[in-house]
């Protein structure tokens, strides 16, 4: 492993830091500026990330494919047994595009994508399981919040790590999102 400087570790934790403040500090700013990140933003990271990688970051065997709708569901299942539905969750169709689809995507290109390459340049492939985990968890508000996230980031980052495809982590994320704002 190459030494790496403050730069290096900066550019590590760049994009997740960019994600936050526009999560926490675009509530401050006025209605239509909001509303207009919340959709802005994620699908500005998704096509960058598909620009930047092609098809090929988004490769997995449909077996692989099935076993992610599996984990995804079941830890869906499992933290809506657990939490129940977050209050401002409404039900609408572009509600359910930008927490379901758009937001998990996301969410896993800045954080598997961006975050989790740019950590193994300079960490092994543990630490930088558990720095992009921790970085995931604190994008989440409430403490429970927080330490479900926490444990979801892990297994995002294992089925990155596994599967070598960043649609993996993807598709379980999609998943127990819809299972918690469908049920």
């Amino acid at each position: 492993m190459k030494r790496r400087g403050f730069r290096d570790y900066l550019t590590a934790v760049l994009p997740a830091l960019v994600w936050l403040l526009f999560r926490y500090a675009g509530k401050c700013l006025p209605a239509a500026v909001s509303s207009c990140m919340e959709w802005i933003v994620p699908a500005a990271a998704v096509l960058w990330y598909c620009r930047r990688h092609g098809n090929a970051a988004f490769r997995l065997p449909v077996r692989e494919v099935l076993l992610w709708t599996g984990i995804g569901i079941a830890c869906g299942i499992l933290n809506r047994t657990c939490f129940g539905k977050p209050g401002e969750w409404t039900s609408s169709v572009s509600a359910f595009f930008l927490l379901c689809i758009l937001g998990p995507a996301a969410e896993e290109i800045i954080y598997r994508g961006f975050v989790y390459e740019r950590c193994l340049r300079f960490l092994p492939a543990a630490g930088a399981l558990v720095l992009n985990s921790l970085l995931f968890a604190a994008a989440h508000k409430t403490p429970a919040e927080m330490a479900a996230a926490l444990v979801a980031g892990i297994l995002f980052s294992l089925a990155r790590e596994k599967s070598g495809s960043i649609a993996a982590p993807v598709i379980a994320h999609v998943m127990i999102n819809a299972v918690v704002f469908l049920f």
